[in-house]
């Protein structure tokens, strides 16, 4: 419920740019900020991103690994 394709999306900028603003985030993803607030303040809680002593984010893995099951509903 947390990753969707625009949140790893996210990630995946997040990891190449390594730590920066979340306005500075929003302009590379070309992306309004508020919504990537809300997409930084989710990745935030459950831990796939983290902020730095200096107020930038970042993620705090070289690697994450998705392991999931689509069931028909």
């Amino acid at each position: 419920r947390v990753l969707s394709p625009k949140r790893w999306e996210l990630i995946e900028r997040l990891q190449s740019l390594g730590p920066t603003s979340v306005r500075g985030l929003a302009r590379a993803l070309e992306r309004d900020v508020k919504r990537v607030h809300e997409d930084v303040a989710a990745l935030i809680e459950v831990g796939l991103i983290e902020k730095t002593a200096a107020g930038k984010v970042q993620v705090p893995f070289a690697v994450i690994e998705e392991d999931f099951a689509l069931r028909a509903a």
